[in-house]
This record gives structure tokens, sequence and C-alpha cells, in this order.
């Protein structure tokens, strides 16, 4: 009854979790032609980061739904078989989730830089870039660490 219930408020938080992503996923599209092109590199990333996260929950949510339906009456193996699908699909979009971070972070990087030439800011432009790479150079070194963690296991 205890691991039932924890599967019905895992499947309640997906549900809430996707219907706030559906509404900022339809809230950026609708502002796509609206919006100055410089606003437009980050708001392509960040659609796509909520559309991915989207498709993830609505995934979990079907697997949930499958878990409480045919996990019933002590059967195991469909409910261990639907945890390590979890897992993996947990694990796989770890990696989607770092792309598009690495994605939004150099089309901020970009408007950043466009913006201080077009004002004549170039004391600033160079603080900026100084930032930008030690930024990097941290994101790389976390990646690294991740990527010898998953090696391990």
């Amino acid at each position: 009854m205890e691991l039932e219930r924890h599967r019905i408020l895992s499947l309640t938080i997906y549900i809430v979790c996707t219907s706030l992503y559906l509404v900022g996923c339809f809230l950026i599209y609708s502002t796509f032609l609206r919006l100055n092109p410089y606003y437009l590199f980050i708001t392509i990333p960040v659609f796509f980061l909520l559309l991915s996260l989207l498709i993830v929950n609505f995934i979990k949510i079907i697997l949930t739904f499958i878990s409480l339906v045919f996990g019933r009456n002590d059967n195991d193996e469909i409910n261990n078989k639907i945890y390590n699908s979890l897992d993996n699909l947990n694990r796989l979009f770890k990696y989607v989730l770092i792309g598009i971070f690495i994605t939004l972070l150099s089309s901020i990087m970009i408007l950043d830089v466009i913006l201080c030439i077009n004002k004549s800011m170039y004391f600033i432009l160079a603080l900026s870039i100084v930032i930008w790479v030690l930024l990097y150079y941290v994101l790389f070194c976390i990646i690294i660490k991740i990527i010898k963690r998953e090696i391990r296991l």
C-alpha cells in the first residue's frame, strides 16, 4: 500500500509539472514573433528546454501509470522493469539537460558580447569574456566528473 501511495504521489507531481511546462512552452511559443531578435537567443533554448522537460515528464507519466495498472498483486518483475526504465530515462535526460544548458549559456554569452560591442563598453566586454571562460571551465570540469562517475558504474 505504501508503494502505491508513492507511485500516486509521483504521478500527481509529474502531471502538475507537465502542465506547468506546457503552459511555459505555449507562452514562449506565442512570443516568438513579437520579440526583439536579441531575445530569440535566449527564448529558443528555453523553449527547447521546456519542450524536452515536457516530453520526459509525459514518458514518466505513462511509465508510472503502467506501473500502477500492471504492478498490482505483488508483481515485482514489472515494477523492477519500470524503475529501471525510469532510471535509464533520468540518466539519458541528464545529458540532454547538460547540452541544452550549454546551448543556453552560449547564446547568453553571444548576446552579451553583441550588446557590449553595440554600446561600446569594451572594458565590460573584456571582463565578461574572462568570466565566461571561467564559467565554461567550471562547467566542463563538472561534466568531466559526471562522465567519469558514469564510466565507473
